[in-house]
């Protein structure tokens, strides 16, 4: 077999994805070396080695800020959510995707300007009705905004891919004896498993690392995730930044490895779109 040449314009582009990688996991590796530092050793050592490896910043974690409760706490949130969107959020892409009614088209429509919506701009909204339901320090309600928030833009992706899937493969389901919803279960959630594992990934990272939300319905200190947390470690008077880099890494250790658990399925997922096209 003959050698490619590298053309210049492929040594330019691995160039820029080189820098764009190491640009990339530069903070986290500098997040993990600085966890390790105390506070004098990270400002007059900003960007060197410990001196001396301090693994007191991660006991402290679990021992003084009881950081474990606030990672079960954002494991929890996270989990719910990803669950009832993805159980919504299939079950409406198969509807929409599969059966032509007038209506369908308004409801993409509806989903699409929910996409447009910044959660930002529903926060005095989400306070009030919030206030009125007791929604304040309660998981489920927080669950319910993630998931009405997350539902647009999984609808939107998934409706995509489920009319990829050949409807002659539904239509042959039924004229077997299955009904829409056998059809659903047994032929259409199985074909959609690499787009809906991706969504799942990208909904469970929106959950666990959302703030925004948390710090304004999760006043309790019982109640608090990861993310709020990490506000723990800064004040007016004192910041223990050490400290605030070893739970960042504590912090990203679930979403990692959930990552690279799914890996294979995120990708197919990901290219699916192009492939079937």
């Amino acid at each position: 077999m003959r050698e490619k040449k590298l053309s210049l314009g492929n040594v330019i582009c691995y160039i820029i994805l080189i820098l764009w990688g190491i640009i990339t996991i530069y903070p986290l590796i500098y997040t993990f070396i600085s966890s390790f530092k105390t506070e004098t050793d990270m400002f007059s050592n900003l960007f060197g080695l410990p001196k001396e490896y301090i693994f007191s910043n991660y006991s402290h974690l679990f021992t003084e800020m009881n950081l474990m409760r606030n990672i079960m706490n954002s494991l929890f949130l996270a989990i719910m959510t990803v669950t009832l969107q993805l159980i919504f959020g299939a079950m409406a892409s198969y509807i929409i995707a599969n059966f032509s009614m007038k209506i369908n088209n308004k409801i993409m429509l509806y989903f699409i300007i929910g996409m447009l919506i910044p959660v930002h701009a529903i926060i005095i909204p989400i306070s009030i009705i919030a206030k009125a339901v007791n929604g304040y320090n309660s998981f489920w309600f927080i669950i319910a905004i993630y998931v009405a928030t997350g539902l647009p833009y999984l609808i939107f992706v998934v409706t995509g891919f489920m009319r990829s899937i050949p409807k002659e493969l539904v239509e042959a389901a039924i004229v077997d004896g299955c009904n829409a919803n056998q059809a659903f279960w047994k032929i259409v959630l199985p074909l959609s498993k690499p787009v809906l594992a991706t969504m799942g990934m990208l909904s469970f990272i929106g959950a666990w690392n959302e703030l925004i939300l948390a710090l304004v319905l999760l006043k309790n200190n019982a109640t608090k995730t990861v993310s709020l947390a990490l506000t723990l470690f800064a004040g007016e008077r004192f910041s223990n930044y050490p400290g605030m880099c070893a739970a960042v890494i504590v912090g990203v250790l679930p979403t990692m490895i959930i990552y690279f658990m799914f890996q294979e399925n995120i990708i197919k997922g990901m290219t699916a779109g192009s492939v079937k096209g």
